[in-house]
């Protein structure tokens, strides 16, 4: 009978370790549910995978937090996965993958990452194995080609961007960190400013200077060494600027805010980091690096009527047939 009883207790014990973490997977977030293009990704991976597997979401919430917490709060959410023992890790932007990625790999979870901007290579020590994912890269070149077509007869603009990360990552990779580029026959100056009056001062310089703007990201502007919130910002630069506005993200679009553009979106993110999710999920002996990371240029035009019509904007019929209009 004791040898029995062991015998059943051993292969009970068996069987929880095995099927341990086999229905979870643990969402690390860089930024919060705060921002829209996390609650979209979000909304997208529940979609796909909400009803076979237990998702469980982290905030790393380093648009709030100082610089000097974000290994911290890396810490934590590696602290959270050793807990759970998911079955696949999806990290979203380069903070998560910056501080969550590397243990990722060194134990060997099978990892898919969302919205990174720089090289993820250089996250590593080496190519990794278990990991891989979705980049995120703003489309500027064909941005510049469609403001060209409603504007016309434009011949400078300025892009404005704040100091965070990812707006040093694009400044550095496809700007060079070069003050103008021309594009489209348009001169772009670029700008990157993390003190609210700097920015108050460059959008009042816009109405002199320029033909209009394209905002990329936003939310890491000061005053006073706190964060601005970032729907002050956005409302407050439509408000006082007489030249339209653009964008680069969807989340920047809508009354009071930025007319639209050619956008990226945190849904098609999360959809194609859910999808890449599913072929390692259906694969239990799939690696990552058997897909080669995902090189998303899914632009939407997405403008806002309100400001369309605010600013006296003609959208051609070409663009105008593709758009979808939030407002």
């Amino acid at each position: 009978m004791r040898k029995f009883l062991f015998i059943l207790f051993f292969l009970f014990f068996i069987n929880i370790k095995a099927y341990a973490g086999d229905k979870d997977i643990v969402i690390v977030e860089s930024y919060s549910q705060n921002i829209k293009w996390d609650v979209d990704y979000a909304n997208e991976i529940k979609k796909i995978l909400g009803k076979e597997y237990k998702l469980t979401f982290f905030e790393m919430n380093t648009k709030v937090l100082p610089p000097t917490e974000h290994e911290s709060m890396g810490n934590k959410a590696w602290a959270l996965i050793e807990k759970i023992k998911p079955t696949l890790v999806i990290v979203g932007d380069d903070p998560a993958l910056k501080y969550v990625g590397p243990p990722l790999e060194q134990h060997q979870i099978r990892t898919v990452y969302l919205g990174i901007n720089d090289n993820p290579r250089i996250y590593f020590s080496q190519e990794p194995k278990f990991v891989t994912g979705v980049l995120e890269r703003p489309l500027i070149k064909r941005s510049a080609a469609y403001i060209k077509k409603i504007l016309p007869n434009a011949k400078k603009m300025l892009i404005l961007f704040d100091k965070s990360r990812t707006s040093q990552i694009i400044d550095k990779d496809f700007f060079n960190n070069q003050k103008s580029i021309s594009i489209s026959d348009i001169t772009y100056d670029i700008a990157l400013i993390d003190q609210y009056s700097e920015w108050k001062k460059i959008i009042n310089k816009v109405n002199n200077e320029y033909d209009a703007i394209i905002i990329g990201i936003y939310y890491s502007v000061f005053e006073n060494k706190k964060y601005v919130d970032h729907e002050q910002l956005i409302k407050w630069s439509e408000k006082n600027s007489k030249k339209p506005i653009f964008a680069f993200w969807d989340f920047a679009v809508g009354k009071e805010k930025a007319i639209g553009g050619l956008v990226l979106t945190g849904a098609g993110q999360g959809k194609a980091a859910a999808e890449i999710a599913l072929q390692l999920l259906n694969d239990p002996k799939k690696l990552p690096n058997s897909i080669y990371p995902l090189f998303l240029q899914e632009g939407k035009f997405i403008f806002s009527k309100a400001e369309v019509k605010a600013k006296n904007i003609n959208l051609p019929k070409e663009i105008l047939d593709e758009t979808t209009f939030v407002d």
